[in-house]
């Protein structure tokens, strides 16, 4: 499932693949890899995409406070 042409000034485009997700940023242009319950996280960010909030904050609280998005290559 991949969500591209997102409404985010940080998030390019989230990739879920298998038990990934890759998250490609704007600013930098790269590609971070992280492991999480995808269905879960695949759930949440479409209703965060159709109630229109901030695609980079649901990102980033996802990282860093939840630490459901869980770092496997950089």
């Amino acid at each position: 499932m991949q969500f591209t042409n997102l409404d985010s000034t940080a998030i390019s485009s989230v990739l879920i693949n298998g038990t990934d997700v890759a998250i490609t940023y704007k600013g930098s242009g790269k590609t971070y890899n992280y492991l999480t319950d995808v269905v879960d996280f695949a759930v949440q960010l479409q209703n965060v995409i159709e109630s229109n909030q901030s695609v980079g904050r649901f990102i980033n609280k996802a990282i860093k406070e939840d630490q459901t998005l869980r770092l496997t290559a950089v």
